[in-house]
Order: C-alpha cells, then structure tokens, then sequence
C-alpha cells in the first residue's frame, strides 16, 4: 500500500513509488506458448477499442462477475487507463457495484520479452490467448498485480479478455506494458485494441 494514514503524500512521491513496484522483475510468472488469432482478422471486420459488457452487482471476486454475465452492453472502451475516483466506473453510468466483462484482440507488433502488469481497485482477471496471465481477483484499494512475462514468438493480434470490478467508493483499471528492448512501463495504446464487428 503507497502511503501512510494521516500523511500528505506528494504526486512527485507516488510516481516514483509506482515505478518501484512496477520494475520487480522477481514476481514476473512467464508464458512462453502463446498464439496468435488465426488467421489474423482483416481490417474491415473489427472497430478501434474493446467491447464491454457491464453487471451491476456488488460482489467480492472476479468469478462472481464470471458467473453473472453476459450483462449489458455498454459503450466500446478506447483502451485500459481508467483512474475515475469516486466517479463512474468504466463507461457505464454508476460509480458503484459494477462488474465488466472485456474483450477484443491486443496486437504485440514484434517478437520478443513483453512485461505486462495492472494496476486495480478492486478486482482483475486478465486472459491472452485464453492463458491467465494477471490474476488479483478480491476486494482491495489501488495496487498492482505481479507483472506478466510474455515471451511472443509469432507478433500479431491475440484473443484479449479482462474480468474486472469495482464495488464501492473509488475505481481504477488500468493495463500496462514494457515492450522488448524497454526499460520502463507504459499504458498499453489505444491503438494496440481492437474486437470485432
């Protein structure tokens, strides 16, 4: 947890506490046999973003949202940065009791280590290629997950789903990634999204 009850605690000092946890290279679990959507979709049969679809209950785990769904469809989110405070969650209109269940394709442009990591409050399920790579599924206040090494062999678009949700007070989903060759995290772009028509 960054901080400490009663202490003001500067902006300058949070991100620089974020970039601690976020290099721990020593909690990267790595997933080696990943694949591509095959074939690959052609332009013309997928939109910019991810689908959502939302459940609005208030639970405790990630697999009660699971359990729950389909849920209904909300609007299309252009990628995974969402820090909205005590204000609506995702793009639905409550700001409490919201599952979504995300899904749509994430494109690694080339091969190579990719970290990936996010950052939640409260719970996320995070699938490639229908793999698990991020899991921190309970109630809890803004952190991170453990980071995710995905060794891509083949670069293109994979299957994406993301189970999140927030039940009271304050939300924040966000997805990041260190691209081979990099040495600090980043939020994944939104031109990295994408689901089909």
């Amino acid at each position: 947890m960054l901080g400490w009850k009663g202490a003001a605690i500067t902006r300058p000092f949070l991100a620089f506490a974020s970039l601690l946890v976020l290099s721990a290279p020593a909690s990267a679990e790595s997933f080696n046999d990943l694949k591509p959507v095959s074939p690959q979709p052609a332009a013309d049969a997928v939109a910019p973003g991810l689908a959502v679809n939302y459940v609005f209950v208030n639970v405790r785990h990630v697999d009660d949202i699971e359990s729950e769904g389909p849920g209904e469809p909300g609007e299309a989110l252009p990628q995974l940065n969402y820090q909205s405070g005590a204000g609506d969650v995702l793009t639905s209109d409550r700001s409490d009791g919201v599952g979504a269940l995300i899904q749509g394709l994430i494109n690694f442009p080339e091969p190579g280590r990719w970290l990936m990591v996010a950052q939640s409050n409260d719970g996320i399920r995070v699938r490639v290629a229908g793999t698990v790579i991020i899991e921190d599924p309970d109630v809890h206040s803004d952190q991170y997950s453990a980071n995710a090494e995905i060794n891509v062999a083949e670069p293109g678009w994979y299957e994406l789903a993301v189970t999140y949700f927030e039940r009271k007070s304050t939300s924040t989903l966000k997805l990041l990634w260190q691209p081979p060759g990099k040495t600090e995290f980043e939020v994944v772009p939104a031109t990295a999204f994408v689901h089909l028509k």
